[in-house]
This record gives C-alpha cells, sequence and structure tokens, in this order.
C-alpha cells in the first residue's frame, strides 16, 4: 500500500482528488485539518533551534571522546 497526502489548497489538486475518488483502487481519506503546532505535538517535534543545539552537543561530544 503507498500513501500520498494531497494538500487540497488550489483548483488542480481538487480536480485530481476529484478523479482519484473515481478510481476503484484507490481510497481517500479525509482527515481534519489540524495547525501546525498540533501536528508537531502530534509526531513529538521540537524546533529548529533545540535541533541543531542537540546536534552541536553531540558533535562537540563525539570530538572530545573520540579525538585526543
Amino acid at each position: 500500500m503507498t500513501t500520498v497526502v494531497i494538500e487540497d489548497s488550489d483548483i488542480q489538486a481538487k480536480s485530481f482528488l476529484e478523479y482519484v475518488r473515481t478510481l476503484p483502487f484507490a481510497t481517500v481519506v479525509e482527515k481534519n485539518k489540524k495547525s501546525f503546532e498540533e501536528a508537531s505535538k502530534e509526531c513529538n517535534a521540537i524546533s529548529v533551534n533545540a535541533f541543531t543545539n542537540e546536534l552541536r552537543r553531540q558533535i562537540d561530544e563525539y570530538f572530545d571522546v573520540c579525538v585526543q
């Protein structure tokens, strides 16, 4: 099974969804739209700043241990 996410924000996407609904081998599952904040909380996302800070910390730690 393949999952495709389509943002139906313009007329072409809406037309495509109408077409896909007619296909016997495709199923369209409507999901409630969530705000960015809700979607990021759901998948335990972190900010870019937090990610880069943690990445830098791990790189520094690696070089402190391995490169002496």
